[in-house]
């Protein structure tokens, strides 16, 4: 069952309803996965994962690098799963923003680009709900 949420504006309560749908879902019993591809992380913020702490960016455990890895800017390839992370709600994993992303997001935004995330994620297709 695959929902997304959003919206260009800001302040409209996209990360709320993400967090909230995905909270259900996680209770029911679906393996729930929230990709969070906010530059201010507010999702993942709400789900326990500080984008902004020394760890998350020297772990570099994000969305950011599934996008680093496509463009060939590291050296270390890693499967999609590598940078999902446990929340601390039953059924309930996080894929989490990152401040990077704010650096990238023009180059992101160009034709196609977005199409980059579609590949890596296809390989957690299996694991969530």
């Amino acid at each position: 069952m695959k929902r997304v949420v959003f919206n260009q504006k800001g302040g409209v309560g996209k990360s709320s309803i993400t967090c909230n749908l995905a909270a259900i879902s996680a209770e029911m019993g679906y393996s729930t996965l929230v990709i969070d591809l906010d530059v201010q992380g507010n999702s993942s913020m709400y789900l326990g994962h500080d984008i902004h702490g020394e760890e998350a960016i020297a772990h570099g455990t994000s969305v950011a690098n599934i996008f680093k890895q496509k463009r060939g800017l590291l050296s270390n390839r890693q499967p999609a799963n590598t940078y999902v992370q446990e929340t601390d709600y039953e059924n309930l994993y996080l894929l989490p923003a990152s401040v990077e992303l704010e650096s990238m997001e023009k180059d992101l935004e160009s034709r196609y680009k977005i199409y980059q995330l579609r590949k890596a994620l296809d390989q957690l297709e299996e694991h969530y709900d």
